[in-house]
């Protein structure tokens, strides 16, 4: 084994690491917000914040990594390109995790013991999905990653209880306590969202599978 393809296997396997730390960083953070949601408790929001700065910090690391690996051609450019993306999704769920945790804050500083209750299954149903995403990472298990893409579905199932609970539509809501309800819930559905979104380009980051398009092109 020549000493490039080492240089270049140290290196794929420092930026792995990264990523499975910057993993386990987002899946705190999203653990956290929604704690700090259901209990309505604003302190927990800054173990949130601070595992989110963590995860922006990692992600310049792993940019650079990326960029010098590039540079010394230690791998093609479409596994940095695979590499930045994941990086990428992961840095987004922490800052929707940030945005979750910045809400509970937020109307903590207006009303105490704000009753978030009627979010719990979906509030379950969102931590289930980005916990099974993000321990695909951190497990760098891609049959883990598939089951979590197939399961985005089971969070549909709940994105209308809000709605339904409230008895009218969102646009006529003008209760506080209802309006706080519909923004929390958007944001947790902007979580599960981008957890399916992540752990379908975890399919192809752990299997090394072509892109949807370019698996298209192969076809033809």
């Amino acid at each position: 084994m020549s000493s490039q393809v080492k240089q270049a296997q140290s290196t794929e396997n420092n930026i792995n690491s990264l990523l499975v730390t910057m993993g386990l960083k987002v899946d705190e953070a999203v653990s956290q917000a929604i704690t700090a949601l259901l209990r309505s408790n604003s302190h927990i929001v800054a173990g949130v914040m601070e595992n989110a700065v963590a995860v922006q910090e990692l992600e310049r690391t792993i940019d650079q990594a990326v960029f010098s690996a590039i540079e010394h051609s230690e791998f093609p450019p479409f596994e940095a390109q695979r590499i930045t993306s994941v990086s990428k999704d992961l840095a987004r769920l922490a800052k929707l995790a940030a945005n979750l945790g910045r809400k509970v804050t937020e109307v903590g500083k207006h009303q105490e013991n704000e009753d978030f209750s009627k979010l719990q299954p979906l509030a379950i149903a969102v931590s289930h999905l980005c916990r099974q995403t993000l321990r695909s990472l951190t497990r760098l298990d891609p049959v883990l990653a598939s089951n979590a893409a197939a399961g985005g579905a089971s969070v549909d199932a709940y994105r209308d209880y809000v709605q339904r609970g409230l008895g009218r539509q969102e646009s006529l809501i003008t209760d506080e306590q209802d309006l706080h309800l519909v923004f929390a819930s958007r944001c947790l559905e902007q979580i599960a969202d981008h957890a399916a979104h992540l752990a379908e380009n975890l399919v192809i980051f752990l299997t090394g599978a072509p892109e949807p398009e370019k698996r298209q092109s192969m076809a033809c």
